[in-house]
């Protein structure tokens, strides 16, 4: 009994090395390798090292090396279906059947199949290079120069063109020595309808060779140059190519991925090939595709950190998000990378160049931050329901952070932005990972959203007092209210004031169009059954302002801690030192208002 040889060198292809190994011994990095005391024989100073860009393993202390096969079949004792096994187990590769010797022709043809593919594809990639030059091929040559590729970028990446032909290409291979059987199952033709011969595939299109992490050419995009539809199209799966396993451009950037110690992630073959012109070389793309299982654990392979940069629109952004838990789940470092004024990779190198990408790279967001950020604006956040939908967006992904210290802090962080009690936000947490439940509980956020009674107070002296209401407007900031729960109250004042316009009931109820704030607190507000003087509502006013200016500089502090404690963790202590210095600043501003307060 045996695995195929076709599923041998695709666990071979997937399997990370140094995490395999690392999970029987600790590896540390030295150099572009790992080293560890070896497992095999006694030694005190570390001799075994093993390459993650070659694949293999050598002690140079008792002389033992190999893949990562011989490895697990050394250190277990076991052979080597069973070592298949275990990678492909660790690996999170789906083993197949076990096959017996009556079934070897198959896999041997279908071994066969591939090398025949691998020449086809070979011959098609020399036959696109050179129409590019050609004289049709001059518009795709056009196309790459408007776009910023430059010749030896186009040479090194080997882009080529196909005629507009139906039958050019396949004529050519023919030609080379391809038979009508291999070309019909190259995936670089289309069968006729009436079931009866075949046409080219690719026609009137700038041809993008996809190649394997070996360098070897595995498939083709094309784009289209003309009128036509789909604007990029990509080989059918063959037995050389699987949608949704390989990566463009790894090939090329591995060696940098591993160097630099994290990946940048982007969509299309431009947003690939222009940065990597320019210098930066640790990126992939995604093909154009959503992000699958397999790409995750081939990235895997290379690094654990990784910076998202899909394009700012709406697809992006939900390409993003689906990304996003394929690679928490995998255990990955996320950040998310959203371009100034809404440029794709491509574009903002071309008009800005590669040093300012590298800087806005190191600005980047945590995936957690991003998160927050896109579902605070797809929510109003001046209603109770709009702040259970945003948390409601944002808890499958406080799921995924396994991380106690991490969660714990990421709790707080979106409490403070969403202006709700921590312990509130800790609570639904926990309940929702406890009972898998996908939402948080209504009751429970909307009667914690309520109206603190400094808001109260002096609102009730804004409304009730024309003289209080000028003088104290006027020491106001949007700042200072744009987080309550009453802001659209307090914007309105300040809209009515500039216009010379009395806050009446009618007024504020026809312009205010959250209904809690209409049905319940405007009429206590405007109905106060107290009669008190005008300087009695001037104190009222006075001391609430002040109490509400307190509690948030409490809150700026409680964020800043958040932002303190990160940076110890990362050995920042020129950050940690900035920081603090903040947080000094707003606790004396603090202990000033609260002595302001105190009778």
């Amino acid at each position: 009994m045996r695995y195929p040889q076709e599923f041998i060198e695709e666990l071979k292809n997937q399997a990370d090395i140094v995490r395999i190994i690392g999970d029987y011994i600790t590896l540390k990095k030295k150099g572009q390798n790992y080293w560890a005391c070896c497992p095999f024989h006694g030694e005190k100073t570390p001799s075994f090292s093993v390459s993650a860009a070659k694949g293999f393993f050598k002690c140079f202390g008792c002389g033992k090396a190999g893949t990562v096969f011989q490895f697990v079949m050394e250190l277990e004792g076991s052979n080597f279906s069973e070592a298949v096994k275990t990678i492909a187990e660790k690996a999170g590769v789906a083993l197949p059947v076990m096959t017996n010797d009556n079934d070897a022709k198959h896999y041997e043809e279908r071994d066969k199949q591939r090398d025949d593919l691998r020449q086809l594809n070979s011959w098609a990639t020399e036959f696109f290079e050179s129409n590019l030059e050609s004289g049709e091929g001059r518009i795709a040559l056009e196309y790459l120069a408007k776009r910023g590729i430059s010749d030896e970028s186009r040479r090194q990446f080997r882009l080529g063109y196909a005629p507009n032909s139906w039958d050019a290409l396949s004529s050519y291979l023919q030609k080379r020595g391809a038979t009508k059987f291999q070309i019909e199952r190259s995936g670089l033709v289309s069968l006729k309808d009436s079931g009866s011969g075949f046409y080219d595939k690719f026609r009137g299109r700038l041809m993008f060779p996809i190649l394997d992490t070996q360098g070897k050419v595995v498939a083709f995009g094309g784009r289209i140059l003309g009128e036509g539809d789909p604007k990029y199209l990509n080989s059918p799966e063959t037995v050389l190519y699987t949608k949704g396993q390989h990566l463009f451009g790894l090939n090329y950037s591995r060696d940098a991925i591993r160097r630099q110690g994290f990946v940048i992630l982007v969509e299309g073959y431009l947003d690939f090939l222009i940065p990597y012109q320019h210098g930066v070389r640790n990126l992939v793309a995604s093909l154009g595709t959503a992000l699958t299982d397999s790409q995750v654990r081939l990235l895997g392979r290379f690094c654990r950190k990784i910076i998202v940069n899909f394009d700012p629109d709406s697809a992006g952004v939900n390409a993003t998000k689906r990304s996003l838990e394929l690679l928490l789940t995998e255990g990955f470092k996320v950040n998310v990378l959203t371009l100034p004024d809404n440029l794709d990779p491509d574009e903002f190198i071309r008009e800005r160049g590669a040093e300012s990408y590298t800087k806005v790279l190191r600005s980047s967001q945590s995936f957690m931050d991003y998160i927050v950020e896109q579902a605070i604006k797809s929510h109003d956040q001046n209603s109770p329901a709009g702040k259970v939908e945003t948390l409601n967006e944002i808890l499958p992904y406080l799921k995924l952070v396994k991380d106690r210290v991490e969660a714990s802090e990421q709790v707080e962080r979106i409490a403070d932005r969403l202006k709700l009690d921590s312990k509130l936000v800790r609570e639904e947490f926990k309940r929702a990972v406890e009972t898998r439940a996908e939402r948080v509980s209504e009751v429970a956020v909307t009667a914690q959203l309520t109206v603190k009674p400094a808001e109260k107070r002096l609102l009730a002296a804004l409304l009730n007092h024309a003289g209080v209401r000028q003088r104290i407007l006027r020491q106001m900031a949007e700042a200072e209210y744009k987080q309550l729960r009453t802001a659209p109250i307090f914007k309105l004042l300040f809209e009515l004031e500039q216009q010379g316009s009395e806050p009446t009931y009618d007024v504020l109820s026809e312009r205010i169009y959250d209904a809690a704030l209409v049905n319940d607190l405007l009429p206590e507000l405007l109905m106060e059954l107290a009669e008190k003087s005008e300087e009695a509502y001037n104190r009222e006013a006075e001391e609430s302002l002040l109490s509400l200016r307190s509690t948030r500089l409490a809150e700026q502090q409680a964020v800043l801690q958040t932002e303190i404690n990160q940076a110890q963790r990362e050995g920042n202590a020129e950050r940690v030192n900035e920081l603090l210095l903040l947080k000094f600043e707003l606790a004396k501003q603090e202990r000033a208002l609260t002595n302001q307060l105190r009778p």
